[in-house]
C-alpha cells in the first residue's frame, strides 16, 4: 500500500494500471477526487466547436414521446454547441429506419460499439462521447481499446453511474438498489481509472457529476415538486462535501497510449507515481 500522505489522481491510477510490473498502491490508497459538476453542462463544454461522435445517442422519450419541460437530453445539448454532431445507436427503431433525424437537426445512424470502424473513418471525430453507455456493454474494454487503435489522439468522454453514489447507499439501508435492468457492470472512481489504463487511454481525469432529478421531477405529482427540489439541494451539498458520494462519474481522456516522447520511467509504486506525475505530463 502506498505510505505517502498524498492522494492519487485518476491519471496516476491509470498509468499504474498501464505499466507492467508497477506495484499496487493498495486497496485503501487515498484518492484525489475533483469537485462534482453538472453532467450535461460539462459534456457541452467539452463538445463546443468540435466534431462529435455521440455513441448511444437515441432517446425514445425525447425523439418519439412527449416529455416534461425539465427533461434534458445529452445529444441535444451536444448538438447545440458542437461544430458537427453524429449520433450512433443500436436501438431497433434506428436499425429499422437506418437513420433517424432529430429535432435538433442531427442524424442518428445505426451502429454498435463493437463495429464502429467505418463510421469513425468516414466521420473523423475530434471527440467521441459515450453517455451512460459503458455500464451497458458486454465488452467495454474491448471496444474502447479498438477506438484507441482506430483514432489515437482523439478525445474521449464517457459518463456512467457511480458505485458509491449516496443515492444507492441510502437505498441500501432499505434493502433496495437503483439500477437499470440493462446494466451489466457499475464503475467507481478507481475502477474507471484502471479501465482507462488497460484500454489504453492517457491524460485522463475522472470527474464526479451531481445527481440530476429531472427524470424523477417529471414523474412526481405537482405538489411534490418543491420537496424534490429541496431534497436535491441537500443531496448536492452532500456530494460537494464528499465527491465520492456523487451520483455519477465523467471520464475525460485521450485515446491511445502515452506518446513515446512523453513517457517517463515506469512507476514502481503509488509513491513513485506521485513523484513522476504518473508518466503522462
Amino acid at each position: 500500500m502506498a505510505r505517502s500522505g498524498r492522494s492519487l489522481t485518476a491519471d496516476q491510477l491509470c498509468t499504474l494500471a498501464a505499466t507492467p510490473g508497477a506495484a499496487d498502491p493498495g486497496p485503501l490508497a487515498r484518492l484525489r477526487v475533483p469537485r462534482p459538476v453538472d453532467r450535461y453542462q460539462r459534456v457541452g463544454e467539452l463538445s463546443r466547436g468540435r466534431r462529435v461522435l455521440d455513441l448511444g445517442a437515441y432517446d425514445e422519450t425525447e425523439v418519439d414521446n412527449e416529455h416534461d419541460t425539465s427533461w434534458r437530453w445529452l445529444h441535444a445539448e451536444i448538438a447545440a454547441v458542437a461544430a458537427d454532431c453524429l449520433g450512433v445507436d443500436a436501438s431497433e427503431k434506428v436499425r429499422a429506419q437506418g437513420t433517424v433525424r432529430t429535432a435538433c437537426d442531427t442524424s442518428i445512424v445505426y451502429g454498435t460499439v463493437e463495429q464502429l470502424d467505418h463510421i469513425v473513418e468516414d466521420f473523423k471525430p475530434e471527440l467521441i462521447v459515450a453517455g451512460e453507455l459503458v455500464e451497458h456493454t458486454q465488452d467495454t474494454l474491448g471496444w474502447i481499446s479498438r477506438l484507441a487503435e482506430l483514432t489515437p489522439g482523439t478525445r474521449f468522454v464517457a459518463t456512467t453511474p457511480n458505485t458509491t453514489s449516496v443515492v444507492n447507499l441510502l437505498l441500501a439501508l432499505l434493502g433496495r438498489e437503483s439500477c437499470h435492468p440493462d446494466h451489466l457492470q457499475v464503475y467507481s472512481f478507481r475502477t474507471l481509472s484502471t479501465l482507462s489504463g488497460r484500454a489504453p487511454l492517457h491524460d485522463i481525469t475522472v470527474r464526479p457529476y451531481y445527481y440530476d432529478p429531472h427524470l424523477f421531477r417529471a414523474r412526481a405529482p405537482r405538489a411534490a415538486v418543491p420537496l424534490v427540489a429541496g431534497a436535491n439541494l441537500v443531496l448536492r451539498a452532500v456530494q460537494r462535501l464528499f465527491p465520492l458520494l456523487s451520483c455519477g462519474l465523467i471520464l475525460e481522456a485521450t485515446l491511445g497510449p502515452v506518446p513515446a516522447d512523453r513517457r517517463l520511467r515506469a512507476p514502481r509504486s503509488g509513491e513513485d507515481a506521485l513523484r513522476t506525475g504518473a508518466g503522462t505530463r
